[in-house]
């Protein structure tokens, strides 16, 4: 009688992460090596990229000097319930099969985290979405003996504020696995705080009604609109107000890497992606897909108003927008988050931006200008103006004119002022410093984000209270509306150092909630 062979079996485990949605997912890869016609079989819900890492790995493993074991091998990566993605699952399977072949020897106990992209020859390459993964990876970083990364990650982990090893190659495991390279903390290129773009609030002439209308927004966070003829410095106006606002503190800077790094963006301003404190501005415009302004549902990808947060959104000739494109932006700027869902789950994208609306007031432009030089009807110009449809509108809290500059006034055009721009910084510094103390442990941190208005809170008496009603009531203003004008009151008291709302500041607030 023969006797049975019990099958050699011999499966390893190693973690990593992958991408769903905005955050990363802690998973488990188990890489099985049985005896059998050689096969390469992945499982647990995974699209092609990752199925296609056969291919990669074998390649860079014998590029390496490695061998690719013979046998029957399976990666399991858990949770199977979970659809999985991107390419950065090819370090840690690479390692598991190593391991389970006994071409490199790790202590069983010892417990690996890993990951990045191979190339055919080797090389570790970084993927997309490092930040989100590295973030969650980081939670449980004490129960990882070995935490490898590839070095193009280095500044994905500073985000996450990690400690582990860097590789750059397949060969560079083996100092790892054998104690020869020690973990770093990893720092990340360093931090860029200047403020190249050569524009500063003195830049902006013969406006003050404009520039009065963008430092109460900079200090309160308040969506603007602008509306005036071409060539009067709307777009001007509508860059220089990031300079008059306070560089990203660590925390916004690591957000503002993280959506950047998860939207594939490498570079900055021509620049490598870096760490930066300068805050976000993004433009969108005429022509622009709703999957561009949101995000992709379809891939989980930030859009324009995501890669916004923290910083600025600049919407140039709103009224040639389709009015799909307008719509869409109601929510995002009343709520400062993006909804998307996919496979029955709900995602969150965080979208923190100052809204900053520019277009024309007229057909021809002309509707503000000395002299009457419009040439549009009342009926062409109202429909051009329609486009701003009544639910944007009310969601918007400053509204204001600008005009052509008149022959002396272009003389002062190259005439800079770095006392002014330097009293705008501080005012604003002072009045985010003020509501920072007033919304200190709740979910908003500017007025022009608070969802619901608590007259204690934001120091409203009965009598400012009812007056904001009784302008409201006069001018027809929903109740959206009035809330806005004690949310702008509020931003106006905290810059003259205020601790109660006086009713000038609400007259001053209602001077910018008339549609012009």
């Amino acid at each position: 009688m023969g006797t049975n062979k019990r099958t050699r079996q011999k499966v390893v485990k190693v973690y990593s992460c992958f991408n769903e949605g905005p955050v990363g997912v802690e998973s488990e890869i188990e890489i099985s090596i049985t005896p059998g016609i050689p096969t390469f079989e992945v499982i647990g819900l995974c699209d092609s990229v990752i199925k296609e890492s056969r291919g990669r790995i074998q390649a860079a493993l014998i590029s390496s000097g490695y061998s690719m074991p013979r046998g029957h091998i399976v990666v399991s990566i858990s949770p199977a319930y979970l659809r999985k993605s991107g390419s950065s699952f090819d370090l840690p399977i690479a390692i598991g099969i190593l391991l389970a072949s006994s071409q490199i020897e790790v202590d069983r106990e010892k417990k690996i985290y890993a990951e990045g992209e191979l190339s055919l020859i080797g090389y570790v390459n970084g993927a997309p979405g490092a930040a989100a993964r590295l973030k969650a990876a980081s939670v449980e970083r004490s129960k990882y003996d070995y935490f490898i990364i590839p070095k193009a990650e280095v500044n994905a982990a500073a985000v996450a504020e990690l400690k582990g090893v860097s590789v750059s190659h397949v060969t560079d495991l083996l100092d790892v696995f054998n104690d020869v390279t020690q973990e770093e903390v990893f720092e990340g290129n360093p931090i860029s705080i200047e403020d190249d773009d050569g524009l500063d609030f003195s830049s902006v002439k013969g406006q003050p009604k404009a520039m009065r209308a963008l430092l109460i927004a900079a200090c309160g966070f308040h969506s603007v609109l602008l509306l005036g003829s071409p060539g009067c410095g709307k777009t001007t106006a509508a860059n220089v107000i990031r300079g008059i606002m306070p560089p990203l503190n660590k925390t916004e800077m690591a957000d503002v890497y993280t959506v950047k790094e998860s939207a594939g963006i490498t570079t900055d301003e021509g620049r490598p992606l870096s760490l930066s404190a300068k805050r976000p501005i993004r433009r969108i415009y005429p022509g622009m897909s709703v999957s561009r302004v949101l995000g992709s549902v379809k891939n989980s990808t930030p859009g324009e108003l995501v890669l916004a947060n923290h910083g600025i959104v600049l919407a140039d000739e709103i009224c040639e927008f389709p009015i799909g494109i307008i719509d869409c932006l109601r929510l995002p700027i009343e709520e400062h988050v993006i909804r998307m869902q996919k496979y029955g789950k709900d995602f969150e994208f965080p979208a923190e931006f100052l809204f900053v609306g520019l277009g024309n007031p007229c057909r021809c432009g002309k509707f503000y200008e000395v002299g009457n030089k419009c040439i549009c009807s009342p009926q062409i110009r109202r429909r051009y103006m329609n486009k701003i449809s009544g639910p944007f509108a009310d969601r918007i809290d400053l509204f204001t004119e600008m005009r052509s500059l008149q022959g002396n006034e272009m003389f002062e055009l190259t005439a800079r002022d770095e006392k002014q721009n330097l009293m705008y910084k501080e005012i604003v510094r002072n009045t985010w410093e003020i509501q920072k103390n007033r919304y200190r442990g709740m979910s908003y941190k500017f007025n022009g984000n608070v969802n619901t208005i608590d007259a204690e809170l934001i120091r409203a008496s009965s009598d400012v209270q009812k007056y904001a009603a009784e302008v409201s009531e006069k001018s027809g203003f929903s109740a959206r509306g009035y809330t806005k004008l004690l949310r702008v009151g509020r931003t106006i008291a905290d810059m003259n150092e205020q601790v109660d709302i006086s009713i000038s500041d609400i007259a001053e607030a209602a001077m910018y909630r008339y549609r012009v």
